[in-house]
């Protein structure tokens, strides 16, 4: 996945679903919302309740839920400022 901007915003309705190829690095934030993140092969599921952040570990396949909504999912590449 290339992600050529600073941050990204992505709004997530309650139960819909997005997936991101190649993200390895990729700073994923709940802005809003509450978020399920699995990552392809990880046993591990991962919720994000506003404010929290997940770095991706791997380059397989991430899927993200909105558990609640909506929600804000905020995308960083790995190099972008934290803020």
């Amino acid at each position: 996945m290339l992600i050529d901007v600073p941050r990204t915003h992505l709004l997530l309705q309650r139960g819909q679903t997005s997936r991101l190829p190649d993200a390895r690095a990729t700073h994923l934030c709940s802005a809003a919302g509450t978020l399920w993140i699995t990552v392809d092969h990880d046993p591990r599921d991962i919720v994000l309740e506003p404010g929290q952040c997940f770095v991706v570990p791997s380059d397989e396949m991430v899927t993200i839920s909105a558990l609640s909504g909506p929600a804000v999912l905020d995308l960083r590449p790995a190099t972008a400022e934290q803020p």
